[in-house]
């Protein structure tokens, strides 16, 4: 991995900075925000005194007094009424008995009250913990949706929470502090839900008014999710709040400088610019990692904490770019479709879409995930459903899943794509049980830029209108049954003998399904992975078409 040098980064000094109650606390912290912790526990301690250990403090002496008064009395009251000396040492001993027996009951019964009272209490902490992460996840859903229209993807929104918790972590900050960062980070611009998308994807330069309305996300954001009970959701307003404040003093929307900005602000603020610079947006390509280190080496002092900056910088030379290790893309795949293929089985929609917004984090391209993962999946279902084990519900909640899956990664694909090539007709048979493979064959070559009309269910005669009315340049037809009828057959040859020059694709083995007879002079698809390549190279000639 590239090394990174980094200068005037001091550790010592970077941990006494920023544990100083100047950086935990101050006007910066506007409207009751939270504040984190100090590092050092002992902080907050009055004397110094160690905490008691588990069970509480020795237990009085108090309970033992009195059990050994009353074996005592026993004692001197039959020594009193006359008793031999061994009567007297039977009823000290059967005392003394009693006090132990006594006194080991009752140890274990206290015992046994704290540990119920600590299970409960650490439920109950569970509960709670649970609660304000199912808050913030909620939150965090509009937020995706809001990434969904400005990024493309919500890729973003994680990898700002997982720099910003490793920035945090290498900086020396406590747990408690990093884990409520780690659900609050990605809630930065959760704002810009009330910005309009006239003025969120415009492609060009922002006017000075239409900047003015971007800049009001902050407090947007920051009313959004203030005054909740929810610790997360508390320090989400902060950072909703500060994150576009400027070391400086020239930021927005109060003009905070220095450590007057919330330190999770601060962290999130470099997190945030840097996974900008290095992203695609509407009006421009992403800087490379080199370009985007040098911009904000130059923006040391002024946009960032000088400190924090230069801990980052540590933190790119141990984690990469999208701070995240780099697994083998053919273990990734597989991990993916197994997680994918049980989601649809199981009708989870969340699970499945998790699985594949996580694939393209990790790198895996949408192609690949519709050949390896997704069609895959697919024959899986097939199988299920052709032995009974899954109904028709099931089966049909599944379809939903994939379509919808299907879908956001269609616009991911395609985001910025000028569709200008050739036009292309897709075009699915009567009776094809295979339309979610075509579309995916569809979405590859709308991607790669081809003009694509994508028609489904058509009968032979609605096959050979679609051609005339589109007057494609390349035809894909859909899978068959696997017998063809005769009608099917004579419309093949009938488009065949009226439009020669046009090249038809049969998309068939590769989305799952058969073949016509009649074949002559048609190339067949065997992977969804190599649609765009084979219509490429039959519409340059390259390709000889595959007569099988």
């Amino acid at each position: 991995m590239r090394e990174i040098s980094v200068h005037g980064s001091n550790q010592a000094g970077l941990l006494a900075r920023l544990g100083r109650k100047a950086a935990l606390s101050g006007p910066g912290h506007a409207d009751g925000a939270a504040v984190p912790e100090p590092t050092n526990k002992l902080l907050n301690s009055g004397t110094g005194s160690p905490a008691p250990e588990r069970g509480g403090p020795a237990r009085s002496p108090a309970a033992l007094v009195a059990w050994a008064g009353l074996g005592v009395a026993a004692a001197v009251g039959v020594a009193l009424a006359g008793a031999s000396w061994a009567v007297v040492a039977c009823a000290a001993a059967l005392a003394a008995a009693a006090l132990a027996i006594g006194w080991r009951c009752g140890e274990r019964g206290l015992d046994a009250l704290e540990e119920e009272v600590e299970s409960r209490t650490s439920e109950l902490k569970r509960a709670l913990s649970e609660l304000e992460i199912a808050q913030a996840e909620t939150v965090q859903r509009l937020s995706m949706a809001v990434e969904f229209r400005d990024e493309d993807t919500g890729a973003h929104i994680e990898r700002i929470g997982r720099f910003s918790v490793l920035l945090a972590e290498h900086i020396g900050m406590d747990p408690e502090f990093c884990e409520r960062l780690r659900h609050a980070a990605p809630l930065h611009d959760v704002g810009k839900v009330a910005i309009p998308d006239a003025i969120l994807l415009k492609p060009g330069p922002l006017t000075p008014e239409e900047r003015a309305i971007v800049e009001t996300h902050a407090e947007e954001g920051h009313r959004l999710v203030r005054g909740s009970s929810s610790s997360i959701l508390d320090m989400a307003a902060t950072i909703a709040l500060s994150h576009q404040e400027k070391w400086d003093g020239t930021g927005y929307p109060r003009g905070l400088k220095g450590e007057a900005i919330p330190i999770e602000g601060r962290i999130v603020a470099v997190a945030d610019v840097f996974d900008a610079l290095t992203s695609d947006r509407v009006y421009r390509k992403a800087f490379s990692v080199d370009e985007a280190i040098g911009m904000m080496l130059e923006q040391r002092g002024r946009h960032f904490d000088p400190v924090l900056l230069d801990a980052f910088m540590e933190v790119l030379g141990h984690t990469g770019p999208d701070a995240q290790e780099r697994q083998d893309p053919a273990v990734l795949v597989e991990s993916t479709l197994e997680v994918f293929a049980t989601a649809l089985e199981r009708g989870d929609a969340e699970m499945a879409e998790s699985a594949i917004a996580t694939a393209i984090e990790d790198g895996i391209s949408p192609t690949t995930l519709h050949a390896e993962v997704i069609a895959p999946a697919l024959r899986r279902l097939d199988v299920l459903a052709e032995a009974g084990e899954l109904g028709a519900d099931r089966e049909q909640r599944a379809t939903t899943i994939v379509r919808r899956v299907l879908a956001t990664l269609y616009r991911y694909m395609t985001g910025r794509t000028e569709q200008n090539r050739e036009r292309v007709l897709l075009a699915g048979l009567e009776g094809d049980e295979h339309a979610l493979g075509l579309q995916m064959v569809h979405d590859q070559l709308a991607a790669a830029g081809f003009r694509t009309t994508f028609e489904m269910d058509l009968t032979g005669a609605g096959l050979i209108e679609a051609v005339e009315s589109n007057n494609p340049e390349l035809i894909v037809l859909g899978s068959t049954k696997p017998i063809a009828t005769e009608a099917l057959e004579a419309v093949l040859r009938e488009l065949r003998a009226g439009h020669p020059d046009v090249p038809i694709v049969l998309s068939g083995p590769a989305v799952g399904g058969g073949l016509p007879r009649q074949r002559e002079g048609m190339q067949v698809l065997e992977r969804i992975d190599e649609s765009v390549p084979a219509v490429e190279g039959l519409l340059a000639g390259t390709a000889s078409p595959a007569s099988v």
